[in-house]
């Protein structure tokens, strides 16, 4: 198996250095809207580079595939606090929870947030003296059944609402997933297809403004109706196994491509080591994706009484912005 995966990583690093990935979508960049749901909500799954779509790590996963929530017999619950680069900051929560036979039932919850900024205009770039907000949310609830002791399904329904000053604009959308244990020792394989929706747009409309030559004073030029883009859903493959499994020692490696709506498509690589059931680090690496290519991670795990306690961080490499940093807290009942 480790040889396996080493043969497929330099394969796909080949496929890099020829420029194979950038012909498969490259040109649809900057084509979306609500683009904070590209955001990696798990400090966990982002130690690994989101390689997680066939993991079932903890109740954060079924922001990645909604297919794994009927994995879990236990109550999960996780929280996130990610540092986005300008002051930027995303509060993620995520419960799940196993209703009764083959049932399971699953929250999230997301804000995108920052303090209020100061409003410039072409003609006024030191500050109108007005301020604004902008503020990216989400909610959504998730079902999951376990057809069988191998394969399970879940679907989320969320709504998206997005508010940058006196513009909004809001919308429903649908993740399927599916997750697969394949009877090979632990090797399972999943996919899954996250924000899937109709096209959107800000409401009301949009005014075009200009300064008079002859008056000097800004004036209404004419209005118009704002364009429909397509929300950022994108497909996820991946499988994953336990190549190392023993009561000290777990080692996990993951392999996962991503087909975004508004990109071309990447390959992930993920590893997460666990030590005596306590200690956990992790690394991921993103082909094709020259910003946050290259992640790091740490875990610890406290067991209390019959529950479990987890608080993960990781970091992302970020070419031209400041690095994000991610801190979770996960609890298991």
């Amino acid at each position: 198996m480790i040889r396996t995966a080493i043969t497929i990583f330099l394969l796909c690093s080949g496929l890099s250095a020829q420029n194979f990935f950038p012909i498969l979508g490259g040109q649809r960049v900057g084509t979306s809207v609500f683009t904070f749901l590209k955001i990696g909500v798990s400090a966990r799954a982002a130690g690994m580079s989101e390689a997680v779509v066939a993991l079932k790590q903890d109740a954060s996963s079924i922001y990645y595939n909604p297919g794994s929530l009927a994995q879990f017999d236990r109550t999960q619950v996780a929280a996130s606090r990610i540092s986005w680069p300008a002051d930027i900051n995303y509060d993620f929560f995520s419960l799940t929870h196993h209703l009764f036979r083959r049932h399971y039932l699953g929250f999230t919850a997301g804000i995108l947030h920052m303090e209020p900024m100061a409003e410039t205009t072409e003609y006024q770039p030191h500050g109108t003296g007005n301020y604004f907000t902008y503020q990216d949310r989400f909610i959504g609830l998730s079902y999951g059944a376990r057809m069988t002791d191998r394969f399970s399904f879940g679907v989320t329904f969320k709504h998206v609402v997005e508010n940058l000053a006196e513009y909004s604009m809001s919308g429903v959308l649908l993740d399927m997933g599916t997750f697969y244990w394949t009877g090979y020792r632990t090797l399972r394989f999943s996919a899954a297809l996250s924000n899937f929706g109709a096209q959107t747009k800000p409401e009301g409309i949009f005014s075009k403004r200009y300064i008079d030559r002859n008056t000097g004073e800004e004036t209404v030029n004419n209005s118009a109706t704002f364009s429909e883009f397509s929300p950022p859903a994108v497909f996820r493959v991946g499988t994953a196994m336990e190549v190392i499994e023993n009561p000290n020692s777990v080692l996990t490696l993951a392999l996962q491509l991503n087909h975004p709506v508004d990109n071309s498509e990447t390959v992930v690589l993920g590893a997460e080591y666990t030590l005596l059931k306590a200690f956990t680090v992790r690394a991921g690496y993103k082909l094709n994706r020259p910003e946050e290519d290259l992640s790091l991670g740490l875990g610890l795990a406290v067991k209390i009484g019959q529950s479990r306690l987890r608080v993960d961080y990781a970091y992302t490499n970020f070419s031209y912005l400041n690095d994000p940093q991610r801190l979770s807290i996960g609890f298991s009942f």
